[in-house]
């Protein structure tokens, strides 16, 4: 049902009807620890999920949030040497011939 709720319409009947929280919008407030909370409509459109790591960025005098999207290439190489000399467009390669 996601952001759906069952309540009682008029007639005495169950309806089902989106759910909205009195006071929720799009806005929050920086806290004294340099915080902030994402909206959870806002969260959700943009597809964040708890545990998201996300990017801060300044454009043109507005943050622009996006997630952190991760790098296997660069994963790999963070790994303090482990696959030191190993080619992973040459393995993809012989792993997915054309």
């Amino acid at each position: 049902m996601g952001d759906q709720v069952k309540g009682k319409d008029l007639s005495g009947g169950v309806s089902t009807v989106k759910a909205t929280r009195k006071g929720r919008g799009n806005s929050s407030r920086l806290s004294s620890k340099h915080q902030v909370t994402i909206p959870v409509d806002v969260m959700r459109e943009a597809g964040f999920k708890v545990g998201d790591e996300l990017v801060f960025k300044v454009e043109d005098n507005q943050v622009v949030v996006t997630k952190q999207r991760v790098d296997l290439l660069k994963w790999i190489a963070n790994l303090n040497g482990f696959y030191d000399g190993y080619d992973f467009a040459a393995e993809r390669a012989d792993a997915w011939p054309d």
